[in-house]
């Protein structure tokens, strides 16, 4: 079902954000799993890694404890100290498996794979050591992950094939190509990386980084040095966040896609953050601030659907709410 061009499964996640008993909420982690496949050359596989330990350190740096965060590698032996398994199929399964375990219902997974892909017929492959990894693969696993908001970021070559097959309620699928058949080395995932890190990635100067921020910064990244270099722009970054399967290469925060990627931040999210501080009270405000948020976002997901008087009569006192929250939360010295 879809609503003014935007899907069903949107409307759900965003439901269920607000639904969320605030304990809950406030205790929601976040589980990252950086994946890097077969370089093939040399240059390749320095530059995988480089993108790869900028992201785990960077996210480290945002909030999120660093058993929370595994990294796949082609090889251990590159970084010991970050890289804890190879990134063959089979572990990368285990991982998923693993996580979805602990994970709480509300629980944040966010997967990065960096590395070259496939078009390999019947659908696209992931380059790994030994059995190649496949959309089919992925969705097995993302199945233990019902209620838990799920980001799949891919930023290699033919890796908008994975869009469509992975679409679904509550799902974020970032692609470096717009279909499988691009398949030349790209550029996008050293932006992403850049991105993470916060280098001109944070749009609204909120002081952290969305999913949603990420991929613009890192698309229109990709354009300029397509243009600085004069040469023809051979990947096209789209993103899927309304269940649809159709990635949007303008995902933005008015949607149809980029609404749920705009509340998905590459970090530990504020509450969970003032929790482990042991701030109890901070948690509670910005976990009330999320469920606020989280409204305001749903109402724009059916602004089409209503008149501009009713849309305004319902807005009104939601972001209201909002300003008087982020009141309370200044007064008790969050947000600094």
């Amino acid at each position: 079902m879809r609503l003014n061009g935007v899907g069903a499964g949107s409307l759900l996640c965003l439901t269920l954000l607000g639904a969320l008993p605030m304990g809950a909420r406030a205790q929601a982690r976040t589980h990252v799993v950086i994946v890097v496949g077969i370089g093939g050359t040399d240059q390749f596989r320095k530059s995988f890694h480089a993108e790869a330990s900028q992201i785990y350190t960077a996210l480290v740096d945002h909030g999120i404890p660093k058993e929370d965060i595994t990294y796949l590698g082609e090889r251990v032996d590159v970084a010991p100290e970050m890289i804890s398994d190879q990134s063959t199929r089979a572990n990368i399964l285990k991982v998923l498996g693993e996580i979805a375990q602990k994970a709480g219902p509300s629980d944040r997974v966010l997967v990065v794979l960096i590395g070259h892909g496939v078009d390999a017929g019947e659908e696209p492959e992931f380059n790994v050591p030994g059995p190649d990894l496949t959309p089919t693969d992925f969705e097995l696993a993302a199945v233990a992950f019902p209620t838990q908001s799920l980001a799949l970021v891919l930023t290699g070559s033919s890796s908008g094939g994975w869009v469509k097959p992975l679409a679904g309620p509550n799902r974020i699928v970032v692609a470096a190509t717009r279909s499988s058949r691009e398949q030349n080395a790209t550029q996008f995932g050293e932006f992403f990386a850049k991105a993470v890190a916060g280098e001109g990635a944070d749009l609204d100067h909120d002081q952290k980084v969305s999913l949603l921020e990420a991929f613009t910064y890192a698309r229109e990244e990709v354009q300029r040095y397509y243009e600085e270099n004069n040469a023809l722009l051979t990947e096209h970054a789209v993103l899927d966040d309304n269940g649809d399967g159709d990635g949007s290469t303008d995902a933005g925060p008015q949607g149809p896609d980029g609404l749920l990627a705009a509340t998905f931040t590459l970090g530990e999210t504020a509450a969970a953050t003032a929790q482990a501080a042991g701030d109890e009270e901070l948690a509670r405000l910005y976990t009330e601030r999320d469920q606020i948020q989280a409204r305001i976002d749903s109402l724009r997901t059916v602004r089409d659907a209503l008149s501009e008087d009713d849309y305004l009569q319902k807005m009104e006192p939601l972001l209201v709410e909002l300003g008087l929250k982020n009141r309370e939360i200044k007064e008790h010295g969050g947000d600094n």
